[in-house]
């Protein structure tokens, strides 16, 4: 019969068997996934500045509007 240690150590050996199995399918599943990133740079400098450029616009657009707003503020 075994002791308690002999079998808690046999769990312990299974369970990172598992563990590394599974570490490793979850890794090819995400590199199917994620795939080949070179390029991506390129992406990123246009996104980045499309929102620059809007939030720019938009700017512009309420400081006008508070503008406008506020030269239309009538003084007794």
């Amino acid at each position: 019969m075994q002791t308690m240690q002999e079998h808690l150590k046999g769990v312990w050996l299974s369970l990172a068997t598992f563990v590394s199995f599974l570490r490793a399918l979850v890794e090819e599943r995400m590199s199917l996934v994620v795939g080949d990133e070179r390029g991506e740079i390129a992406s990123w400098v246009v996104v980045t500045a499309l929102v620059v450029v809007a939030a720019i616009v938009i700017v512009g657009i309420v400081v006008v509007k508070l503008t406008s707003t506020a030269n239309n503020i009538q003084t007794p």
